[in-house]
């Protein structure tokens, strides 16, 4: 892949329709509506899309991350053809196209397995383990079929990684996920709860980001005594930056949402949102089913939450010392959503500092960075591997 090639991720909620009732979703008040994104729709996406990442004179590796609801209570034909419609658009772009699909993997059947091997291209599986906050319509726990179709998955050599959303219901069983995802050899994200879909749906199970933080810590603490590796997200992500801020050769790098976003969520009605702006229609950047990418990038109301992100990166990140190593972009992106947000509005990063003051650390009791000098004391290779649909953000 060539050193200037850039990578950009279209969340597709191609449906909201969804069989579970999470009590923490975010799409809760429309999980039972049927209606999907259109083919000919679709169409109109991939050209605007296309159109506008083949005028740039770098490469681009375009991912589409396919969302809900369940998408693959969609037709496995809805995939296959759409898929191959991407590779008329497309053309000479088609070989940096890639499908990622985020399932609760409650719905699997001969066909699905089909799709899933031969047709996405990664696989990401929605299971907390603990809590019981993943339910159906009547309210039953989905982890027995869940965890029965991951087994399937394994036999049928079907790759995948898994996110487990962080609540206070699961907090007290850190290492228990940590040891199943370590006994299964599988990659896993640990996505703190986000903002859900009304006031007063978290009560009960609410998590503050001190206690997000303790996790984290834990997570680290877990990784670096265990024997096998774990590809765990966001730790390793976190674990470079330190790496990156004591390697004396390192150029800083920063998050300028202004020359490339990197994620954007297309809704089932086309709108388009940056991740910190989900479904807030005064942010909405246009629609991808009208308008050209170029219209989005440069329309007045993306420029405005870029000039809301780069003001939160000013006022949060310019005295920490992790910054550019640390790009900025949690505090740009995520924090909204994941309320570090004080009585004032002002953005915390409770989070990433103490997580990353956590590891640094972690590294100097281990030796890996004398504490006297400031340096590493070896060479070391963090695997940088893991499944793409573990990226996924929502």
């Amino acid at each position: 892949m060539p050193s200037n090639t850039k990578r950009v991720q279209f969340v597709v909620k191609s449906s909201k329709f969804c069989n579970l009732r999470c009590r923490y979703c975010y799409e809760y008040s429309e999980l039972g509506n049927r209606a999907a994104i259109a083919p000919e729709q679709l169409d109109k996406m991939y050209s605007h899309i296309a159109s506008y990442y083949s005028q740039l004179d770098h490469p681009t590796e375009i991912e589409f991350v396919w969302h809900g609801g369940e998408p693959l209570l969609q037709s496995p034909d809805y995939y296959w053809q759409t898929f191959d419609r991407q590779q008329e658009i497309f053309g000479e772009l088609a070989s940096s196209v890639t499908n990622i699909v985020q399932t609760n993997l409650t719905v699997l059947n001969k066909e699905r397995i089909q799709l899933l091997r031969d047709g996405f291209d990664g696989v990401g599986v929605s299971v907390d383990l603990f809590g019981g906050l993943r339910t159906n319509q009547a309210g039953m726990d989905s982890q027995t079929t869940v965890l029965k179709n991951m087994d399937r998955l394994r036999d049928e050599n079907i790759p995948y990684g898994c996110i487990t959303v962080l609540t206070k219901l699961n907090l007290p069983y850190i290492q228990k996920i940590y040891k199943f995802f370590e006994k299964m050899n599988l990659s896993f994200r640990l996505l703190p709860l986000f903002n859900g879909a009304f006031d007063g749906q978290h009560k009960g199970f609410e998590i503050n980001a001190n206690e997000v933080l303790s996790a984290f810590c834990t997570l680290v603490d877990l990784w670096m005594e265990g024997d096998r590796l774990v590809v765990v997200q966001p730790i390793m992500d976190h674990i470079q930056q330190i790496l990156h801020y004591y390697s004396p050769d390192s150029e800083p790098f920063y998050y300028d949402k202004k020359e490339w976003e990197s994620i954007y969520l297309v809704n089932v009605t086309g709108d388009v949102y940056s991740y910190a702006d989900a479904y807030n229609i005064e942010f909405s950047h246009g629609n991808l089913f009208k308008d050209s990418m170029e219209e989005i990038v440069l329309g007045s109301a993306h420029q405005k939450v870029i000039k809301a992100a780069e003001e939160r990166i000013a006022s949060t990140c310019t005295f920490c010392p992790y910054f550019g190593s640390c790009s900025g972009y949690p505090v740009a992106e995520e924090g909204i959503l994941h309320n570090q947000v004080d009585d004032k509005g002002n953005m915390l990063c409770i989070k990433e500092r103490g997580l990353l003051q956590h590891i640094e650390m972690r590294l100097k009791q281990a030796g890996i960075i004398d504490s006297a000098t400031g340096k590493l004391n070896i060479k070391h290779r963090i695997p940088s591997k893991s499944i793409p649909a573990l990226d996924c953000p929502l």
